[in-house]
């Protein structure tokens, strides 16, 4: 019996482009606007783009690795706002000048939020 499992390269990207060194994401990306709360001070909106997991902030938060924000964002077309807190897991700021930002990864998503968002990226494919 032939062996159906693609023993092709994990780390090669969509049409053969080699994936970024650390990027594990199992979706892809789509840009919207989300507001990032550090400690108890206010909402300040930063343009993100969100994925499954996490979202990442091309522009670095003043914050270091291992710090919990609370974030919160709105999906255009399902009018619904997706809240969670997330921690930050890697600063991209040093030593990669072609990508400068910040990685922060999902913490208490519940599954309703989750579901939504797949169904967010699914509506709106990465360009």
């Amino acid at each position: 019996m032939a062996d159906r499992r693609d023993n092709g390269d994990r780390r090669q990207g969509r049409e053969g482009e080699e994936r970024r060194a650390g990027d594990r994401r199992e979706s892809h990306r789509v840009d919207i606007q989300v507001e990032v709360r550090v400690g108890n001070q206010d909402f300040q909106a930063h343009r993100g783009n969100i994925a499954i997991g996490g979202v990442y902030f091309e522009q670095p938060l003043d914050l270091p690795t291992g710090a919990v924000i609370q974030i919160r964002f709105d999906l255009p077309g399902l009018d619904k706002r997706v809240e969670s807190k997330a921690e930050v897991v890697e600063i991209t700021a040093v030593g990669r000048p072609s990508e400068v930002g910040t990685r922060v990864r999902f913490v208490d998503l519940d599954l309703r939020s989750e579901l939504l968002i797949a169904r967010y990226l699914d509506q709106n494919p990465e360009e």
